[in-house]
């Protein structure tokens, strides 16, 4: 299907009002009215994992500025798709809105052979708001002190398992990946979500994995797990030492940080959406809010417009299916 008959590429989630527009439309909020009562966030994974850090931090800004209360409502399962799928088809009143991921959009999409929904034609856009990198961590008693170390033992010895959030996770795919590069093997041990794949890591059930740097931060400060490398290219101010993929030579990598955005109903009426992208757009630049998500292991994603962010997706999906389909991950 051609890139510009997609809505949720042709339309950027990042494409939020300019100065001028913004002029034009400052009373717009006044006029209608919206909202007329709170504005629901759902987060397509449980309570703790990084979706849900994030939602919580954007959603109490959020709420200053719409001048309503944004409850996060966490409805986990499916890989994301129960709650994507029933915001999709819910009232396209701007009053409920899901947080998006790599997970449910550019993944999902090469997952699920019958995808429920259709992350391009059944949603409206309203920001893409952070995006995090994916850590490669062993416990910090382990024997591998490095990628180098660990590149070593996956190809020579048995035996190894690796631990992720689920099956077709980016986590699960960034695993995958590095096997890849480095023609190494080793047992996949899918979890219930990031807590219980850490979990199992520190216990001593696997050896490795990737996880959402939010969602080990604090188990890295404390000792508890070593950071081997990060996804993506960029270094990160709350893991100052940890090596970039790209800052090791090991290519592969850039495409593989977790973003995250905001989606309403598609046939969402554009007032609403025009204050939607407005409040998330004014939370985000707010510096308390991008010290703080910076603290917790985000990026902060500069404004993309159409043009820039067609691009982006359509870069995110051709490089995230080509990986499910490595993988041999496939879902019904």
């Amino acid at each position: 299907m051609p890139m510009q008959r997609r809505p949720f590429l042709a339309i950027s989630m990042g494409v939020l009002a300019g100065k001028a527009q913004a002029q034009l439309q400052a009373g717009s909020q006044a006029q209608t009215g919206f909202p007329p009562r709170p504005v629901t966030l759902v987060v397509a994974f449980s309570a703790g994992s990084t979706n849900d850090i994030l939602a919580r931090m954007l959603a109490a800004e959020v709420s200053l500025r719409l001048g309503q209360p944004v409850p996060v409502d966490a409805r986990p399962g499916a890989g994301g798709t129960l709650a994507v799928a029933g915001v999709a088809r819910g009232r396209a009143d701007g009053l409920t809105l899901v947080l998006v991921s790599t997970s449910t959009i550019p993944i999902n999409r090469a997952l699920y052979r019958n995808l429920s929904y259709d992350p391009y034609k059944d949603l409206a856009p309203v920001s893409i708001s952070a995006s995090t990198p994916n850590a490669l961590v062993v416990k910090a008693d382990a024997p591998m002190r490095s990628l180098a170390e660990l590149a070593a033992r996956l190809g020579g010895t048995p035996g190894l398992r690796y631990f992720s959030p689920g099956n077709g996770t980016s986590q699960h795919l960034s695993c995958v990946q590095l096997l890849l590069a480095v023609g190494g093997t080793s047992e996949h041990i899918p979890y219930r979500g990031p807590a219980e794949g850490i979990a199992g890591l520190l216990s001593g059930d696997t050896d490795w994995g990737f996880s959402a740097v939010p969602s080990i931060l604090g188990l890295a400060r404390d000792g508890q797990v070593r950071v081997l490398g990060l996804t993506g290219t960029r270094p990160l101010a709350s893991l100052p030492d940890a090596p970039t993929f790209a800052s090791m030579g090991v290519p592969g990598f850039e495409e593989t940080d977790v973003w995250y955005g905001i989606a309403a109903p598609a046939g969402t009426p554009p007032e609403a959406l025009a204050i939607l992208r407005r409040a998330f757009a004014e939370a985000l630049a707010q510096p308390d809010l991008q010290a703080r998500l910076a603290a917790a292991g985000f990026y902060p994603v500069p404004p993309m417009d159409g043009p820039a962010m067609e691009v982006f997706l359509g870069r995110q999906v051709a490089f995230w299916a080509d990986l499910v389909k490595a993988s041999g991950a496939t879902i019904d």
